[in-house]
């Protein structure tokens, strides 16, 4: 019995141990141009709308006319 036992966890042992995880297939050029493009525009959505580093102090971008004194 005992050697029924062993040979059995000897045979079956290895079968078990083994993952059967599937994998995606991967992706198509398609498939690839589209995530890419959906990453573009989620981050361009995210994106702060105004740069801080081309404004003046008064908030105005430098090419912008700045109203004149009467």
């Amino acid at each position: 019995m005992m050697k029924f036992l062993i040979v059995a966890l000897v045979t079956i042992g290895p079968a078990l141990a083994q993952v059967g995880s599937p994998q995606k297939p991967p992706l198509t050029d398609r498939e690839q141009v589209k995530a890419d493009r959906a990453k573009a525009a989620e981050a361009d959505k995210s994106a702060p709308a105004t740069r801080p580093w081309d404004r003046d102090a008064d908030g105005k971008r430098p090419w912008d006319q700045k109203p004149s004194k009467p």
